[in-house]
């Protein structure tokens, strides 16, 4: 699956290829504004959105079975 980022005005879409991206904003409040695909949002300090990637990396890294896991 192509993933890529779009940038359209002040929102950056994130794009699999498939009719309905997430998008992330900054919002009116100056919080970052994330809306996903199925129309729902969610608001959050830029220093909690920056915490996003790495959650999911430990996320992943729980859920991987332990003999497979990569140590860098």
């Amino acid at each position: 699956m192509n993933k890529n980022l779009r940038i359209e005005g002040a929102k950056v879409f994130m794009c699999c290829g498939k009719a309905g991206c997430p998008s992330v904003e900054y919002n009116d409040e100056g919080l970052v504004e994330i809306s996903d695909d199925h129309g729902n949002k969610v608001k959050m300090e830029e220093s909690q959105a920056r915490l996003i990637a790495q959650a999911v990396k430990e996320l992943s890294d729980q859920n991987s079975p332990q003999d497979s896991k990569v140590l860098r």
